[in-house]
């Protein structure tokens, strides 16, 4: 009957994480974090500046079609110093001239 006894005797094992597993998870954790953020900075980072270059390079685009309108309407050229475009050289001037 002790058998009996013995095997009716329910594990009392503590069930949940050690604090070793809990630690090795929080650090693994904490690495992904720190890859992935730094992925996610230099992403970004990317995306701005190539929006900056972008911003630029529409402005420029934006002046050099105002001077061309302002040349076609036979108004005065304008005086933006970005505005080094074929109407300030003449070369319009010249096909339209013929």
């Amino acid at each position: 009957m002790q058998m009996k006894s013995a095997m009716q005797i329910k594990p009392t094992g503590i069930r949940g994480f050690t604090l070793l597993e809990l630690l090795v998870a929080l650090t693994v954790a904490t690495i992904l974090t720190t890859v992935s953020l730094n992925v996610y900075s230099t992403f970004h980072h990317g995306i701005v500046e190539s929006s900056l270059r972008y911003e630029q390079f529409v402005s420029e685009k934006v002046n050099e079609l105002r001077c061309r309108t302002r040349f076609v309407r036979g108004l005065p050229l304008c005086d933006f110093p970005l505005c080094e475009s074929r109407a300030s050289n003449g070369s319009i001037r010249l096909r339209f001239s013929k």
